[in-house]
């Protein structure tokens, strides 16, 4: 059971309690339940048709931009640990993140980067869904964006190969290129290594 302090001597929090009582317990009419089951539809399909959120980091000279419903979080780096019998090229080993061990990817070696041989501020993005989580250690993390879908240019023929096949198209940033990465492809990339 949880115990209640009043806010004051005159029975304010007891009024407020029974007032978030009725608000939180009143009916709702089926009309109301289905007007507002539309409304959150039609608000979600709108925000998916025209601007897509990206993170935008960098590795090397290499511009970036992640999907943010793919990249869960972005987290100050750790000691990324080896993991003994595994001779997977991108895996670096394994890091602790709030708790949670996950294996870390060297992102440059699966896409051909030139990686900062001293990044001045070293980030992970940590990428995937819940049972497929990945870090991704960058050399600098700009932050969210919004990128209007129909903005998102073709990329040319002169990316290399491996980024290329990786990509979904190019954002223009600020007088420079990110490459937008296929999400669904790099996760199948990097869960390729632990089979």
């Amino acid at each position: 059971m949880i115990e209640h302090s009043p806010l004051n001597n005159n029975g304010d929090a007891a009024d407020s309690r029974l007032a978030m009582d009725r608000l939180l317990n009143r009916p709702i009419s089926s009309e109301t339940f289905d007007e507002n089951t539309r409304l959150v539809g039609q608000r979600h399909e709108e925000v998916e048709s025209d601007e897509l959120t990206v993170l935008i980091a960098r590795i090397g000279d290499e511009w970036l931009g992640f999907d943010a419903l793919f990249a869960y979080r972005v987290h100050e780096p750790a000691i990324i640990r080896r993991v003994p019998h595994r001779n997977a090229e991108h895996l670096a080993g394994v890091a602790a993140v709030d708790g949670e061990i996950v294996p870390a990817a060297r992102l440059d070696l699966l896409l051909d980067l030139v990686r900062d041989a001293s990044p001045t501020e070293p980030r992970f993005v940590v990428v995937g869904p819940p049972d497929r989580r990945w870090v991704i250690p960058v050399d600098e993390v700009e932050g969210m964006i919004q990128v209007p879908r129909a903005t998102i240019i073709d990329p040319p023929t002169t990316v290399s190969a491996s980024l290329h096949r990786h990509t979904i198209g190019l954002i223009s940033r600020d007088g420079r290129l990110a490459a937008l990465l296929d999400s669904d492809r790099l996760l199948n990339l990097l869960d390729g290594g632990l089979r």
